[in-house]
């Protein structure tokens, strides 16, 4: 799957770009986000995913954690999903601020209603590498 950058800034020597894309694991149109601290040298680096937790988006980590140093003086690649399947509404997915969208439990549903677009396991283990 290709993905489309959607948003890109520089901090530190560092490019900190938002990708958009169609998830074939979920279903449904999925962000991520990079700091890729190669300095735009474009050479193959280490990642890093950062997996968010409980109400964050593939944004909260890039914001707020202040990373993006650290990335250019590591020279490493940091990966940023989105936490759950967003455009996908199933009953009860908003119903609570710990479980359904946003929740950020990287697994694979494997009740019937959730099971096919929630596989985020997937997602971050398979699909997510290879975009």
């Amino acid at each position: 799957t290709m993905a489309e950058l959607k948003n890109s800034k520089k901090a530190f020597g560092t490019a900190v770009n938002q990708y958009e894309h169609k998830s074939s694991s979920l279903g449904c149109t999925m962000m991520f986000s990079v700091i890729d601290g190669s300095g735009g040298s474009g050479a193959k680096l280490p990642v890093i995913y950062w997996l968010s937790g409980l109400t964050c988006t593939d944004r909260n980590f890039i914001e707020k954690a202040g990373a993006f140093k650290a990335a250019a003086d590591h020279g490493v690649l940091i990966v940023c999903p989105d936490t759950s399947p967003r455009g996908v509404d199933i009953e009860g997915d908003s119903d609570s601020y710990d479980f359904g969208k946003g929740a950020g439990f990287y697994v694979n549903a494997t009740e019937s209603k959730w099971a096919e677009n929630y596989k985020m396991y997937d997602y971050v283990t398979v699909e997510l590498p290879a975009v």
